[in-house]
Protein backbone atom coordinates (compact mmCIF):
# COMPACT_ATOMS: atom_id res chain seq x y z
CA UNK A 1 0.00 0.00 0.00
CA UNK A 2 1.17 3.52 -1.05
CA UNK A 3 2.52 5.98 1.51
CA UNK A 4 1.87 9.39 1.67
CA UNK A 5 4.33 11.94 3.03
CA UNK A 6 2.87 15.84 3.38
CA UNK A 7 4.82 18.50 5.17
CA UNK A 8 4.70 22.21 5.87
CA UNK A 9 8.21 23.46 6.02
CA UNK A 10 9.29 27.26 6.96
CA UNK A 11 12.19 29.02 5.94
CA UNK A 12 13.74 32.10 6.71
CA UNK A 13 12.87 34.88 4.97
CA UNK A 14 16.52 35.38 3.61
CA UNK A 15 16.89 31.94 2.37
CA UNK A 16 13.48 31.41 0.76
CA UNK A 17 15.12 31.88 -3.02
CA UNK A 18 17.85 29.38 -1.99
CA UNK A 19 15.88 27.17 -0.73
CA UNK A 20 13.17 26.97 -3.27
CA UNK A 21 16.30 25.99 -5.77
CA UNK A 22 17.57 23.38 -3.43
CA UNK A 23 13.90 21.84 -2.58
CA UNK A 24 13.14 21.88 -6.55
CA UNK A 25 16.90 19.77 -6.95
CA UNK A 26 15.91 17.36 -4.28
CA UNK A 27 12.26 16.48 -5.50
CA UNK A 28 13.96 15.86 -8.97
CA UNK A 29 17.01 13.74 -7.46
CA UNK A 30 14.22 11.51 -5.27
CA UNK A 31 12.89 11.13 -8.14
CA UNK A 32 15.28 10.07 -10.47
CA UNK A 33 17.31 7.91 -8.10
CA UNK A 34 14.66 6.06 -5.94
CA UNK A 35 12.47 3.53 -7.53
CA UNK A 36 10.52 3.70 -4.46
CA UNK A 37 9.73 7.71 -5.12
CA UNK A 38 6.63 7.92 -7.21
CA UNK A 39 5.20 11.28 -6.30
CA UNK A 40 7.28 14.72 -4.94
CA UNK A 41 5.43 18.01 -5.48
CA UNK A 42 6.80 21.16 -3.89
CA UNK A 43 4.85 23.90 -3.64
CA UNK A 44 5.29 27.70 -2.02
CA UNK A 45 2.21 29.56 -0.55
CA UNK A 46 0.91 32.01 -2.46
CA UNK A 47 0.62 35.01 0.42
CA UNK A 48 3.29 33.68 2.51
CA UNK A 49 6.43 32.68 0.77
CA UNK A 50 8.29 31.39 3.21
CA UNK A 51 6.13 28.49 3.28
CA UNK A 52 6.21 25.49 1.64
CA UNK A 53 3.89 22.02 1.56
CA UNK A 54 5.22 19.03 -0.26
CA UNK A 55 3.46 15.98 -1.35
CA UNK A 56 5.49 13.04 -1.32
CA UNK A 57 4.06 9.52 -2.68
CA UNK A 58 5.84 6.07 -1.82
CA UNK A 59 5.53 2.64 -2.69
CA UNK A 60 5.39 1.95 0.88
CA UNK A 61 7.16 2.18 4.30
CA UNK A 62 10.63 0.45 3.24
CA UNK A 63 10.50 3.28 0.70
CA UNK A 64 10.13 6.05 2.69
CA UNK A 65 13.17 4.40 5.20
CA UNK A 66 15.14 4.29 1.72
CA UNK A 67 14.37 7.94 1.07
CA UNK A 68 15.84 9.06 4.23
CA UNK A 69 18.81 7.48 3.93
CA UNK A 70 19.79 8.27 0.86
CA UNK A 71 23.26 10.30 0.38
CA UNK A 72 21.36 12.97 -1.84
CA UNK A 73 18.79 13.21 1.12
CA UNK A 74 21.77 13.60 3.63
CA UNK A 75 23.28 16.09 1.82
CA UNK A 76 19.97 18.25 1.25
CA UNK A 77 19.45 18.65 5.17
CA UNK A 78 22.99 19.50 5.65
CA UNK A 79 22.68 21.92 2.90
CA UNK A 80 18.89 23.57 4.17
CA UNK A 81 19.81 23.11 8.33
CA UNK A 82 20.03 26.63 8.79
CA UNK A 83 17.15 28.14 6.41
CA UNK A 84 14.64 25.94 7.72
CA UNK A 85 13.29 27.10 10.96
CA UNK A 86 9.88 25.03 10.90
CA UNK A 87 8.82 21.55 10.12
CA UNK A 88 5.06 19.29 10.69
CA UNK A 89 4.48 16.42 8.67
CA UNK A 90 1.85 13.86 8.14
CA UNK A 91 1.72 10.40 7.19
CA UNK A 92 -1.31 9.16 5.00
CA UNK A 93 -2.83 6.24 3.78
CA UNK A 94 -5.60 6.24 0.79
CA UNK A 95 -9.23 5.30 2.28
CA UNK A 96 -10.85 6.12 -1.06
CA UNK A 97 -10.23 7.47 -4.32
CA UNK A 98 -7.94 6.09 -7.18
CA UNK A 99 -4.89 6.25 -5.48
CA UNK A 100 -6.13 3.09 -4.07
Amino acid sequence: MALIHTAHLRVRPEAVERFRARIARHAHNSLAREPGCHRFDVHQEAEDPALFFLYEVYADAAALEAHRAAPHYLAFREDVKDWVIERTWWFWHTVAGDGG
